[in-house]
């Protein structure tokens, strides 16, 4: 077996092997040389005999500027998201590839290369694969097994995505760490025994932005102890976001100089882009720059060459807003732990974007010049810790005390007892207790909101879960169960990032308020197993979430369940209803609703909330209809609304057709063309038209009961 840790990062990657020697760990160098390969993937295509050659790293990066819009970077950003994710939608708009829906159903966002469509999973797995094929140069035996890192703020889906990805290169994944642990990991190595350390680790890499909190010890046999307290984050928030910033300078010096606007043009497009990354890092060492293209934009017979100067100055005051986020999010960190900086005894600055001097001196600032380490790479740490995880752990344990056999981390049961390896914990030189960045749980009925999230794994909980953690409910239907699982925080389950859906369809009817316990089971792979139980008989039901699994794009409904036979209860429950999806409609539409619109939703929120306290029927029924309108009588608003659900029941060559449409009329409004947006409005509406005669599109309405939700225990 031979191991390897990568670093697959949004703008470069890197692959280190643990050196038992020293007990650190080395960067190999890529085919080029190079020790940090460019996470690119581009194709090239011959003209005169059309044949297409994929190209990976530095050799897609040359050919990029001929070949702009089949070049796919940045890829990590999409891992596991959404199309319609406002984070994709306008990063789709500065992007010179085309970023599109998945097939059917499936909204998670793909990328167009070459005239075929790719998930990331499949462009993140020809990076692995050249990168694995490099590191075989410099290797006894080509590596078998790998530790991958990922933000420490990534979710369950996107761990997932990594995974495969480096399943489907060829290499068994021993574990995903977080990269904020794996940089603490390169430190340790320096930690002596009995040393007692509370570390901060403040990782700002190209797309993501990652804070974590450890305590750091080395005990009497010489292994390492990193226990995270907690972590936090943004994984749309990195080096690419200043990029982007001086590409929309130079945009605007060509609309300023030449009335141009080359905001649409693929090449143009790569060409700032990798302007900008070089200006970016020029200006961590001078305090001015010269961002220079020949020949850069070309329209209507006019040939614009860039030449404009970027002072460092200008340059910080274009990201301190960025930087300011950083620092927030540092702080909202220490209070949850109710620490203050004198609290931390060493700063870790890891990741490429953390050279830049704004961004390390307003760190200082907050922690002091003293406490900042700079003994390990920022652009290396993180591979080198994931290197020395990849050497010194051994397999994992298994969970029963009378066996403790030591497996290789591609089984899933013991090898001498066959017992399943879900608890089981990871053997090495450096041991690791990792905590959840967020909540599990499930959507359950409260009262009449079936759209309450229920935590079942609170945030901060170490893993692996050896023991199950259970919530006891209600079920509302006697014929089958539905639990929609989430990862967040927030109280409304909607607004938390749905992971996956167990529906369970009962073999026999049991009674609609029986208690049903929902279990979960946490690896240490972060895989989640769920139950689904019904005490005091043979109805057990049993999960491994698929988070990869395509999903279908529709709006959370809260439905109701009438009470008395009354009219005026009725119509209460089914204002209370449409309140709820009117204020989900005002918080997703918000931005395209008029203004003077926007005033009468809010009234009309207000005076049905009143309404509701002293319930007449008519009055009710005066509200519902008022609400009602405005979902379907706000403009543009209106039309996304009414298509994204049409999209929801369309076949995959409509759906998709939507989903593009609706893409641009988002990214046209957003730059303030509101008459482009209307124009494709239009077009939006005759194929909604055409569409509606095949495809039912859902209105609110009454509903009968909860679909199956559970119902939280009342207290």
């Amino acid at each position: 077996m031979t191991a390897i840790g990568i670093d697959l990062g949004t703008t470069n990657s890197a692959v280190a092997v643990h050196d038992k020697q020293t007990g650190g760990a080395r960067v190999l160098r890529n085919g080029e040389g190079q020790v940090l390969t460019p996470s690119v993937v581009g194709v090239h295509t011959t003209g005169a005999t059309g044949v297409q050659t994929f190209a990976v790293g530095t050799p897609a990066v040359n050919w990029a500027f001929r070949e702009a819009r089949d070049t796919i970077f940045s890829v990590k950003r999409l891992m596991g998201r959404d199309f319609l994710d406002d984070a994709v939608v306008e990063t789709n708009r500065h992007m010179s590839y085309d970023i599109v829906p998945g097939p059917g159903q499936d909204p998670r966002a793909h990328v167009m290369l070459a005239g075929q469509m790719y998930s990331p999973v499949q462009v993140s797995t020809m990076i692995l694969e050249k990168l694995a094929e490099d590191a075989a140069a410099h290797l006894p035996e080509p590596p078998t097994h790998a530790v991958i890192t990922v933000p420490a703020y990534f979710n369950e889906a996107q761990r997932v995505a990594t995974r495969e990805a480096g399943e489907k290169a060829g290499l068994v994944v021993k574990r995903i760490i977080d990269e904020p642990t794996a940089a603490a990991v390169a430190f340790g190595v320096d930690l002596r025994e009995g040393d007692k350390r509370r570390v901060l680790v403040f990782d700002l890499g190209g797309g993501t932005f990652d804070i974590s909190i450890l305590n750091a010890t080395r005990d009497a046999a010489g292994r390492n102890h990193l226990q995270v307290l907690d972590f936090s984050g943004d994984n749309w928030l990195g080096g690419d976001d200043f990029d982007l910033l001086i590409v929309k300078r130079i945009i605007d010096w060509v609309k300023e100089t030449a009335d141009l606007d080359p905001s649409h043009d693929a090449k143009f497009l790569y060409k700032a882009k990798y302007e900008a990354e070089k200006a970016k890092r020029q200006l961590s060492q001078t305090q001015v720059v010269d961002i220079i293209i020949p020949a850069a934009y070309r329209a209507d017979g006019v040939i614009v060459d860039i030449d404009l100067q970027l002072t460092r100055a200008e340059y910080e005051v274009m990201i301190a807003g960025l930087v300011d986020t950083t620092i927030g999010l540092v702080r909202a960190a220490l209070d949850r732990q109710k620490l203050v900086p004198d609290d931390i005894s060493d700063v870790l600055l890891a990741g490429g974007s953390t050279l830049t001097p704004k961004v390390y001196e307003s760190v200082e600032a907050l922690f002091g010049r003293d406490k900042v380490r700079r003994n390990v790479d920022p652009m290396e740490c993180v591979a080198l810790g994931a290197g020395i995880l990849a050497g010194t752990q051994h397999g994992i344990e298994c969970g029963d005390p009378a066996c403790a056999t030591v497996n290789d981390e591609k089984v899933t049961e013991c090898v001498a007892c066959h017992r399943p390896l879900f608890d089981a914990r990871a053997v090495g030189d450096t041991n690791l207790y990792e905590v959840t960045g967020q909540a599990l749980g499930i959507a359950a009925v409260y009262g009449m909101n079936g759209d309450s999230f229920v935590s079942i794994i609170p945030r901060g909980t170490p893993y692996p879960v050896t023991q199950p953690l259970k919530r006891t409910f209600e079920a509302t239907n006697g014929r089958k169960i539905v639990v929609p699982v989430y990862e967040g925080d927030d109280p409304v389950a909607s607004r938390n990032q749905e992971i996956g859906r167990l529906d369970y369809d009962l073999p026999h009817e049991i009674a609609a308020r029986a208690k049903v316990d929902v279990e979960f089971l946490y690896d240490r792979n972060r895989t989640l197993f769920i139950s689904v139980i019904v005490p005091g008989t043979d109805l057990r039901h049993y999960a491994t979430l698929r988070h990869d699994a395509p999903r279908e794009g529709t709006e959370q409904v809260t439905v109701l369940t009438p009470g008395e036979d009354d009219e005026a209860d009725q119509m209460r429950q089914l204002l209370l209803h449409v309140v709820e999806a009117a204020e989900r409609f005002q918080l997703r539409y918000q931005p395209y609703v008029d203004p003077s619109q926007s005033v009468k939703i809010q009234k009309d929120l207000e005076g049905a909330r009143r309404v509701l306290s002293f319930p007449d029927p008519d009055e009710c029924r005066t509200m519902i209809n008022a609400l009602r309108s405005h979902l379907f009588e706000s403009g543009l608003a209106s039309q996304l609304y009414l298509a994204e659900s049409t999209a929801d029941r369309a076949t995959q060559e409509d759906a998709r057709k939507i989903y593009s449409l609706v893409a641009i009329i988002r990214g046209e409004f957003q730059e303030g063309r509101h008459k482009v947006a209307e124009d494709k409005a239009r077009l939006l509406r005759g194929l909604i038209t055409q569409m509606s005669q095949q495809t039912e599109v859902p209105e609110i309405r009454d509903a009968a009961d909860f679909g199956g939700l559970l119902k939280i225990l009342d207290s």
